[in-house]
Parts: C-alpha cells; sequence; structure tokens
C-alpha cells in the first residue's frame, strides 16, 4: 500500500466531514476516550481531531486541531477552540500544553517524527502525549472490510492507510525524550451489545486481538 501524502489526506477526509460521525462507530469512539485521563483544569490539545468527537466525550474546553478545514468547521459548530494546521507543524507557542491527545493520527503522517519531536517543544514539562493506533497485529480486518466494501460502500470509509507497529511508536517516543507510563489494548468486538465480553476479554492474553492500543508518554 502506497503512503497518500498530507495533502491527500486532508482532500480525502475533507470529502467525508459532512457524514463523517454517522459513518464512525460510537462505541469504539467511547471507548478510546474513556482512556484519556485528564483534569479538568489542564490544557490540552487535540492533534487530528477531525470533527471532535473524541473532545466531545471528554471536555469540550480542549483545543482541536485538524488538517482538514471542512473537517474543522464540523467541529467547531460545537467547540469554541478549532485550529485548523498540519500535525507535522503546530503553530503553538513553547511549553505551554499540559497535554497532547492523538486518536488513530500518527500514522497517517508523511512524518510522524515531526509531530512527536514538535510535541516535545509545546508540552510543559511531564506534560502528556496519549495516542491510540490501531493494533498492526489486526490489519487483515482491513483487507476483510476493503471487500466488503464491494457490496456496500457506506458500511467502511477506505482511508488508504498503513498502520504502524507499536515497537516504532516506542522507539520514535523514546528517541524524543518521552517516557512511556501507560499501555493499554482494548476492544476486540467493536460492537456495543458485547461491551461486558470485551472488558473480560481485555484482561486476558485475548488482549492480542484488541484493535486498538493507547500509550501515554511523560515529556522528560
Amino acid at each position: 500500500m502506497t503512503l497518500l501524502s498530507n495533502v491527500d489526506y486532508k482532500q480525502r477526509f475533507s470529502s467525508i466531514a459532512k457524514i463523517y460521525e454517522k459513518i464512525s462507530n460510537q462505541y469504539t469512539v467511547n471507548r478510546r476516550a474513556e482512556l484519556f485521563k485528564i483534569s479538568p483544569s489542564e490544557l490540552i490539545l487535540e492533534v487530528g481531531s477531525g470533527t471532535g468527537m473524541i473532545s466531545d466525550l471528554i471536555d469540550r474546553q480542549i483545543i482541536c486541531s485538524d488538517i482538514s478545514y471542512e473537517m474543522c468547521k464540523e467541529s467547531a459548530k460545537k467547540h469554541m477552540n478549532v485550529i485548523c494546521c498540519d500535525a507535522e507543524k503546530l503553530p503553538i507557542r513553547e511549553n505551554i500544553l499540559d497535554g497532547i491527545i492523538s486518536a488513530e493520527v500518527v500514522y497517517y503522517l508523511n512524518n510522524p517524527n515531526a509531530f512527536i519531536e514538535d510535541s516535545t517543544r509545546i508540552l510543559k514539562k511531564d506534560g502528556k502525549l496519549m495516542i491510540t493506533i490501531f493494533n498492526q497485529k489486526m490489519q487483515f480486518i482491513d483487507s476483510i472490510r476493503s471487500f466488503l466494501r464491494i457490496f456496500n460502500k457506506k458500511m467502511y470509509f477506505d482511508d488508504g492507510h498503513e498502520l504502524m507497529k507499536y515497537a516504532i511508536l516506542k522507539e520514535l517516543l523514546e528517541k524524543n525524550n518521552f517516557r512511556i507510563t501507560y499501555l493499554k489494548k482494548n476492544v476486540i468486538f467493536p460492537f456495543k451489545s458485547l461491551h461486558k465480553i470485551n472488558l473480560l476479554f481485555e484482561k486476558t492474553g485475548f488482549s492480542y486481538f484488541c484493535f486498538f492500543i493507547i500509550v501515554e508518554a511523560v515529556n522528560r
């Protein structure tokens, strides 16, 4: 799979901004949001926020940012603080943020190291960088969903991304002087009706099959 440019992703996500929340899985959005541990007094930036679904569930005072202007317009309907910008070139002054959250964004970037490196600049000392990625071990799920789109194009948005291994993310974080303080996997079955089963299996070896990996790292 060929990696698209940041501009290509901008155009692709802009094209579905108005229906993005309708085609998103609300259960998996909720499950990811619940693992971002944030205090109401903290100044937080969400990078690659899309329409702001994650921030909606945590705190609407969170600053939302996205490279897609159309996504930002949708987000601005619910949030006061929205910045349209490239994740690799964040227009934020130094040492001001308590935390940055980023859900399934880092592997879309042409230069993910630029985002993580810039995060060290704008975070306070001991500020938190909280990232979720799709579990690369479950890559085959994308192939199945892409096949099913032949029959129903509305059931899954084919965003053309390549997944990132956790080992690569860990290496990037450590390279930029972050210390990983929390790691969690969640969602085996992406259905609200199976929530209790998910909670049970996520505590066992079945967590290998979880869709999402949530990582929290501290800026040293």
